[in-house]
């Protein structure tokens, strides 16, 4: 029985214990949006060719390669900014029906790069003017996805993270005077942020390099530069604040 006893003090003591050790809170949500305009227009493009060898490919790559390169120098774009993604040669295969064999017919020489085009006044011409390259049935330069970005993203972010704080702190302050009880200090914070493009009505060329291609080469045959609208790119910030309280 003093077992028993014992026992079920020492659950007592343990329940009691814990309930006194949790602090008495205030939890309050909230978020900030801001819109900024991209400076930075992210292209992806890629150098393509076809041989009859894997060294043909690469040199007929590396010809067209070049009216990137003088295109690069013609906008001052910086080195920095050009990032080569990937380099494959690969065998062309084809299949006879005949024999059912697979025989080598030629090499594909393709090269992925990613550009970041930080005068955004003249990216239309940019496109144009990568749209006028030299193009054959055996080389000739894809433009893949256009990507739109900024660099006073950490700047619009610091300025959303403390509109949301400010905003979360005056709805803690209201409950509180609701209740009747003092704010005395920030017990615990979490936040997230999210960006996206949902403003935007730009160009997304991904699966769709094609006919973004042949738009601009009608509106580079035309002299009419392509018209790019980048829209806004979207900060949302997200804030969870527990306070602590007292009567």
């Amino acid at each position: 029985m003093k077992k028993i006893f014992l026992a079920a003090a020492l659950c007592l003591f343990v329940v009691v214990s814990y309930a006194e050790t949790q602090p008495a809170l205030i939890k309050v949500s909230s978020f900030s949006e801001k819109s900024i305009d991209p400076n930075i227009m992210n292209v992806q493009i890629q150098v393509w060719a076809k041989g009859t060898s894997a060294q043909a490919a690469q040199e007929l790559a590396a010809k067209t390669q070049k009216n990137i390169k003088d295109l690069i120098e013609k906008f001052k774009i910086k080195k920095d900014d050009v990032q080569t993604m990937s380099f494959q040669v690969n065998p062309d295969y084809a299949y006879d029906q005949k024999t059912g064999v697979s025989r080598i017919q030629g090499y594909s020489a393709n090269q992925t790069m990613l550009i970041a085009f930080k005068n955004i006044d003249l990216a239309g011409s940019f496109l144009d003017q990568i749209s006028r390259s030299d193009k054959s049935d055996k080389t000739g330069i894809n433009i893949s996805s256009i990507q739109w970005d900024s660099d006073k993203k950490g700047q619009a972010e610091s300025e959303a993270v403390a509109a949301a704080v400010k905003s979360a702190k005056l709805r803690a302050e209201e409950l509180a005077k609701a209740a009747q009880v003092k704010i005395k200090g920030v017990y615990q914070i979490t936040h997230q942020q999210v960006h996206s493009n949902h403003e935007s009505s730009g160009q997304e060329m991904a699966g769709n390099s094609r006919g973004m291609m042949k738009t601009m080469m009608a509106a580079a045959d035309a002299n009419s530069g392509t018209d790019l609208n980048p829209g806004k790119i979207k900060i949302r910030v997200d804030v969870s604040i527990d306070y602590y309280i007292q009567n």
